[in-house]
């Protein structure tokens, strides 16, 4: 059974985590002992966890780091918008002073967030695996500046289509390391909520059309 470590801001709030919590339901129990790791506290969509996992939180040395770093925090999310990881490594300086709980070395180390956050950094620098990916949600990345000198860490890096796999290799062509890796979707779970619930206001539209 191999070690997978799947990194993430949170286990709420957008798309990104909704995808996380299909591609997490999807894996094999059998082959893949997994734990998540999360930046932020919030565990909205915990709910939605078809498969009992470990999930730990990265500690920082103290609340002005988690801050820096946080993507619920207001200091958090202006360095990762204007980029300053680009120009002076705030995330390296972060990361010596942030850790995980018994972090063991792992088969698998992936930062299924991404987006240019410190989850990016500290995988890179305080993860031990021996293979490391993250992924690419969005085609448009002003923000991935912040990661650019971690990219020779990883092994991989997932676009979650065609398009964001294109954006990448087109602004960083040299690294020859990126795939697609669509988000899984369970069609069933889909299909089953279509029939449960018919609002009487989309009847009546039905009728007149």
């Amino acid at each position: 059974m191999k070690k997978l470590l799947v990194i993430a801001k949170s286990l709420g709030g957008g798309g990104s985590e909704v995808a996380l919590v299909e591609f997490l339901n999807h894996l094999d129990e059998s082959k893949y002992d997994v734990t998540l790791l999360l930046l932020d506290k919030d565990i909205e969509y915990k709910y939605r966890l078809k498969k009992k996992l470990k999930i730990k939180y990265i500690e920082f040395d103290n609340k002005i780091y988690y801050l820096l770093a946080s993507m619920y925090a207001l200091p958090g999310k202006i360095l990762k918008k204007i980029g300053f990881n680009k120009y002076f490594p705030i995330y390296d300086f972060l990361a010596k002073h942030s850790k995980m709980p018994s972090l063991p070395h792992y088969d698998i180390a992936i930062d299924f967030y991404g987006y240019g956050a410190f989850t990016t950094a500290f995988l890179a620098l305080n993860v031990k695996a021996d293979k490391k990916a993250f992924w690419l949600h969005d085609e448009q990345m002003p923000w991935i500046v912040n990661v650019e000198r971690y990219f020779n860490a990883y092994d991989k890096i997932f676009g979650v289509s065609k398009a964001i796999k294109n954006t990448f290799d087109s602004m960083y062509p040299k690294y020859k390391k990126s795939s697609v890796f669509y988000n899984v979707i369970n069609l069933e779970s889909i299909l089953k909520k279509s029939t449960e619930f018919y609002p009487k206001e989309l009847k009546k539209v039905y009728l007149i059309l």
